[in-house]
């Protein structure tokens, strides 16, 4: 089973969004939904999901953690 974890303080709102699709989970958005820091432009963000659904650990494997900002 593969995780697909959230940080709350450097990660990103489609993250987030993501993870609340996923669990049927009614989509958050906190404050006004005028947040303009800590973002990361879409097409990284998309690469790092692309990557890490192509390189997902085996049966056995570690979990994998990746960080965007970084």
């Amino acid at each position: 089973i593969s995780r697909f974890d959230y940080d709350g303080d450097y990660g990103t709102v489609l993250n987030r969004f993501l993870i609340q699709a996923a669990i049927s989970y009614p989509i958050t958005v906190h404050g006004t939904g005028g947040q303009t820091r800590a973002f990361i432009h879409i097409q990284d963000s998309v690469r790092c999901t692309e990557l890490a659904i192509k390189d997902a650990p085996k049966a056995g494997e570690r979990v994998k953690i990746f960080n965007q900002m970084t």
